[in-house]
């Protein structure tokens, strides 16, 4: 027997690739197709409602911005002239003029636009038209899509409390007997818009919130207080406290 002979190695066998069949392959694309559809049902509703609730704050982080300027606007104009603005002005005769919000323009940097008004006439008057025509930013809030009535008037989205805003009288902060950090001078409100040169855009605060009244914002309105305060109230609010926030004398705790 030769000792040098070579022995023969037994190499070990290799395993088969591995190739699924066409039934195979079509029950693991069909699972997979599956999760990916399943997970998107369940959390489409949830990116929904984040994406929902994000808007909403969008929303009224606006709107509370257009109500701070506001705020601000009329106590600019209480300063200079020791009393808020009427609500609105009217002449002996009844014939309407001007509202709030035409005074303060030129405290929401609309000077120019309030030195080309024609005071001595009223809004709706030829003269003053295309004025009132103009739409002022901090009166509205962008998703609305009524910004003009079918006259051409530009439109506000907000409305002045006529209980402490009057007719040809400005209230003074003395009067304000309930305090002016618990008393409604504004709020937003969801329809019947009037135009911002209007003197009739005033209102009851009671008369536009309420859960049978529309809003610009789901579930309640933005309040702007006679303090610059800007605050979210449910449109279920106890309609004895709004009626108490609403009167600037009518006798409630004084807060300031």
């Amino acid at each position: 027997m030769n000792t040098n002979s070579q022995q023969t190695l037994v190499q070990p066998a290799k395993p088969d690739n591995f190739a699924p069949s066409a039934s195979t392959f079509f029950i693991i694309l069909a699972g997979c197709l599956f999760a990916v559809g399943l997970m998107i049902f369940l959390f489409t509703p949830v990116f929904e409602k984040m994406e929902i609730h994000k808007r909403n704050l969008t929303r009224r982080a606006v709107s509370k911005s257009n109500l701070k300027q506001m705020g601000l606007a009329l106590w600019r104009f209480q300063e200079e002239n020791q009393r808020f603005p009427p609500g609105a002005t009217f002449t002996a005769e009844g014939t309407p003029l001007h509202s709030w919000q035409t005074r303060i323009l030129p405290f929401v940097d609309q000077g120019q636009l309030y030195q080309q008004i024609d005071l001595e006439k009223p809004w709706n008057d030829p003269a003053n038209q295309q004025h009132f025509q103009q739409i002022v930013r901090s009166y509205v809030v962008p998703w609305s899509e009524e910004k003009s009535s079918p006259e051409g008037y530009a439109l506000s989205h907000y409305v002045g409390n006529e209980l402490l805003l009057k007719q040809n009288q400005g209230m003074k902060l003395s009067q304000i007997t309930d305090g002016k950090s618990n008393t409604i001078i504004a709020v937003d409100r969801g329809d019947h818009f009037k135009a911002w040169g209007d003197p009739t855009n005033l209102a009851r605060p009671a008369d536009v919130i309420g859960p049978d009244k529309k809003t610009l914002l789901p579930g309640g309105n933005l309040i702007l207080f006679s303090d610059g305060r800007v605050q979210f109230v449910s449109n279920k609010i106890n309609p004895q406290i709004l009626k108490d926030l609403s009167t600037p004398d009518g006798g409630e705790a004084k807060c300031d």
